[in-house]
């Protein structure tokens, strides 16, 4: 499998006194090429839902999961895991990844960076039941600054960003069609989705582009993984 032990999304650069050494970017940037070069080579597909769980979006993903016996990668927000435990204890019976997206989804850079560091251990501790210490994360915003950083590498836990970006979260919504084509294009890849519940198309789209990769994957022949066999 695929020798990989995080992926980034290009966007994230930014300049403070904070924010991750510039050779920790060019490390991560540098390794974008080869990361996507690797899955394309190996046809992989990665299908990441960040924010949830929630109560009416993450169920029904994990019913459209099933039908095709296909496995996801959920990276929760602290505060929705405590409202739903009952949803991911289901996420993790049916053989799906979990990992911490902090507790209320603080973005490093807008916040100081004591509170920017609770929140993601405070995220940790919620998902304490299911997650380890070093489980993996996933920067809220995509962000992370120079304490971010340093308390993710103590906790030792891998850092995961993504290659494709579905655009759920765009100011319109977009045709399905297009991230279909990227996946194509690209022979597959490490999506960005998200469950939480917002608008009806905004779920709707995040329910109709999974239910159209999966059958994409039949068809190109992709390999649905969670990050944990990415790595393996």
């Amino acid at each position: 499998m695929v020798n990989v032990t995080a992926a980034v999304s290009i966007g994230l650069l930014g300049s403070s006194a904070y924010f991750v050494p510039w050779s920790q970017w060019s490390w991560r940037l540098g390794r974008l090429t080869a990361i996507r070069n690797e899955i394309a080579e190996s046809r992989i597909l990665a299908l990441t839902y960040d924010d949830g769980p929630s109560q009416n979006v993450t169920p029904r993903l994990l019913d459209l999961l099933r039908q095709d016996s296909a496995v996801a990668t959920f990276f929760m927000l602290g505060q929705n895991a405590k409202r739903y435990p009952h949803i991911v204890e289901r996420v993790v019976k049916e053989g799906h990844d979990i990992g911490c997206h902090s507790y209320r989804h603080l973005n490093a850079w807008k916040v100081t960076p004591s509170r920017a560091v609770a929140d993601i251990n405070a995220g940790y501790d919620s998902l304490s039941s299911w997650l380890g210490p070093s489980g993996m994360f996933r920067p809220p915003y995509g962000k992370m600054t120079l304490p971010t950083y340093w308390l993710i590498r103590h906790r030792a836990a891998s850092v995961w960003w993504w290659t494709i970006d579905s655009g759920d979260t765009q100011k319109v919504v977009p045709n399905k069609e297009k991230l279909l084509e990227t996946v194509r294009r690209q022979n597959g890849g490490i999506i960005l989705m998200h469950d939480l519940e917002r608008t009806k198309e905004r779920d709707s789209f995040v329910l109709d582009a999974t239910a159209a990769l999966l059958k994409l994957a039949a068809q190109e022949s992709l390999s649905i993984v969670t990050l944990t066999q990415l790595c393996h």
